[in-house]
């Protein structure tokens, strides 16, 4: 008993440990701190170091170090499909390794052909595993949002993939937490607000933004797009 008692607390702190890790990511990529995520990025292994990987390259390609944010995200694609082979059966890297697939198509869009596919399988695998997983949902809305309408995009099915990512995210909270790595509720708000704007939803979409603010004071991005709509 002692040594199951024991066992438990062991992974009850991991779990912890993880997500303190998770959120110093997020709020780091969130001011666009390049030092810290690469510090993270330093401190980190598996899930954790992708996902700082990720964010340290959408960073660096905002300050225009566009070799430093292709060799990031390089990396995080590579750490994601290691992760793959050692546990298939993960919904949450799977999500994870969709949305690096689908940046690296905005990266080199010459690309897109391999990498656009690839994408959509790591989806569908994500939410097949999970049909409950609010990341997995917010990666669909992004893709929606960004794919041409030619190619399946539609900024109608981006909206209603991101309402359901908030809803499962409010869900998440409620009802307790069952994963150690969770991100991204600030950022469904924003990019739903990217897609009700683009459909002229404009008073919709400072709502989306003010609701990211009061999640993540810090989203620099949030506060740019209510300047930039008012």
């Amino acid at each position: 008993m002692k040594t199951l008692v024991t066992l438990l607390l062991a992974i009850s702190l991991n779990t912890q440990a993880s997500q303190t890790d998770i959120t110093a990511i997020e709020q780091a990529a969130m001011s666009l701190d390049t030092q810290q995520l690469t510090i993270l990025v330093e401190q980190n292994s598996g899930y954790e170091k992708a996902f700082a990987l990720y964010n340290l390259s959408i960073a660096k390609n905002l300050h225009a170090e566009q070799e430093q944010a292709t060799k990031s995200l390089d990396s995080a694609i590579s750490e994601l499909e290691n992760l793959t082979e050692q546990t298939p059966n993960d919904d949450e890297v799977r999500a994870l390794l969709a949305l690096t697939y689908g940046l690296k198509t905005v990266y080199q869009p010459m690309k897109a052909a391999d990498y656009g596919p690839k994408s959509g399988q790591a989806l569908a695998k994500a939410l097949s595993l999970n049909q409950n997983n609010p990341r997995a949902y917010l990666v669909k809305g992004i893709s929606k949002y960004n794919t041409p309408a030619m190619y399946g995009g539609s900024k109608t099915a981006a909206l209603t993939a991101l309402d359901q990512a908030i809803a499962l995210y409010s869900q998440e909270f409620e009802q307790g937490n069952s994963s150690d790595k969770v991100w991204g509720e600030a950022n469904a708000h924003v990019w739903r607000g990217l897609a009700n704007i683009s459909l002229n939803n404009k008073s919709q979409a400072l709502t989306d933004w003010h609701n990211a603010l009061a999640i993540s004071p810090n989203f620099g991005w949030a506060k740019m797009l209510i300047q930039q709509n008012q």
